[in-house]
């Protein structure tokens, strides 16, 4: 999806020179939005922000401010992972 937006470029100018490549600013603020209001997934995340691990993301996510998405269904996920991996189950 494409989506164009306007800004006039005396304004371009001014937010350039504070935050580089507009683009990826907006890109970053919407895909961290996203995140924190748990419509994507930390993977989807990655994938966004073309990043290229998990540990990626995570520094990207502590440098933004912003908890990583971690609930008691991913507690449990990963405690199975564990226990089977320990062989317990």
């Amino acid at each position: 999806m494409e989506i164009v937006i306007t800004i006039p470029d005396t304004m371009t100018s001014k937010l350039e020179k504070k935050w580089g490549n507009l683009s990826q600013k907006i890109i970053k603020n919407i895909a961290l939005e996203a995140y924190e209001n748990r419509l994507i997934s930390t993977y989807e995340l990655k994938e966004i922000l073309n990043l290229s691990s998990s540990l990626e993301v995570h520094k990207f996510l502590k440098d933004s401010g912003i908890f990583l998405n971690y609930d008691e269904e991913d507690l449990e996920e990963d405690l199975n992972t564990i226990n089977t991996l320990r062989g317990i189950k």
